[in-house]
């Protein structure tokens, strides 16, 4: 039975025409990446996060293999280029307990057939302040921050595909 609705399933995708998003971004990308990253100085850790969360998406999401600068297909060149912190809720005393983490990204990328693009993307994550121990405001921040970073990256994801059909 299992069998049966699964290739109902798969049938029914392939008759339509269903590709996967990976496709498309092959036919954009290529088959190799190689991921450059520009250093936010204010926030250099979620920086390198960035990039090895964008590696990671090269290779799971879009379905490449990471290649060295001048073996690559295409290039894409990553930078933070603003995070702010905005204040979304306070005590009683005026102090704020809870900030939206907003984080701002360029990605641009270039392939070997001269095709090149640019994207403005920006993501966001809310998180607790701690008003006893500094510390766990700081990790929140850094997790928020990595979470907003994802977003950014899934909306590259979908403009590439995009640009591959």
């Amino acid at each position: 039975m299992k069998k049966i609705l699964l290739l109902g399933v798969l049938g029914l995708l392939w008759g339509c025409g269903y590709l996967p998003a990976a496709y498309y971004a092959q036919k954009a990308l290529g088959d190799s990446v190689y991921v450059q990253l520009v250093v936010n100085l204010p926030n250099p850790e979620n920086s390198v996060q960035f990039k090895d969360s964008l590696n990671k998406a090269v290779i799971s999401r879009f379905q490449n293999r990471l290649a060295s600068q001048k073996n690559a297909d295409s290039i894409i060149t990553i930078k933070i280029t603003k995070v702010t912190d905005t204040s979304i809720a306070t005590n009683e005393q005026g102090f704020t307990t809870f900030y939206r983490a907003t984080v701002y990204a360029d990605f641009t990328y270039a392939n070997k057939k001269g095709g090149s693009k640019t994207f403005e993307n920006n993501g966001y994550y809310d998180y607790a302040v701690s008003l006893e121990n500094p510390l766990v405001t700081y990790n929140n921040r850094f997790y928020a921050i990595d979470q907003a970073i994802n977003q950014t990256i899934d909306k590259f994801i979908t403009q590439v595909a995009y640009q591959g059909k």
